[in-house]
């Protein structure tokens, strides 16, 4: 199966996730102008919606010719990102930043309570039908015995 191309992948960031929502950890990768152009270390700003509300810098790490970092999504609103350099270059994508839709996470389903009310039912069958079985041979042998 081929791997979708993400939106900024041509500028060097990928986002771990296709589709992003509150609580995620997703693992940011950049490798664009500032790893192009030398950068020794970079860190990722990121904020939240247009204001860029609970903005803070997240040092990334070095892995060969990317650099990564794990962020922990907390807003329901637009994750934004721009790069920054040691030496205070910024790539921050022509002033336009990259931005990543964020999705409020969906309710808790109940899968696994239905999941266990499923195993409860069919263990319960399951011993209806061993005692049927039981039932059935107790009469066999009550029969073969008044037979004899």
């Amino acid at each position: 199966m081929a791997r979708a191309k993400q939106l900024y992948e041509e500028n060097g960031v990928q986002v771990s996730k296709s589709s992003i929502r509150v609580g995620d950890e997703i693992t940011l990768s950049y490798s664009g102008l500032l790893v192009q152009c030398g950068a020794e270390s970079v860190y990722a700003h990121i904020g939240y919606g247009e204001n860029w509300e609970a903005k803070e810098f997240i040092p990334m790490e070095r892995c060969n010719d990317v650099f990564k970092a794990k962020i922990k999504v907390t807003h329901p609103d637009s994750l934004n990102i721009a790069f920054k350099d040691s030496g205070d270059n910024w790539d921050n994508n022509s002033y336009l930043n990259y931005s990543f839709k964020v999705s409020e996470k969906p309710a808790r389903t109940t899968k696994k309570a239905s999941s266990t009310t499923e195993k409860k039912t069919a263990s319960a069958k399951k011993s209806a039908e061993e005692k049927t079985t039981s039932k059935k041979t107790t009469k066999k042998i009550a029969a073969k015995k008044t037979k004899s």
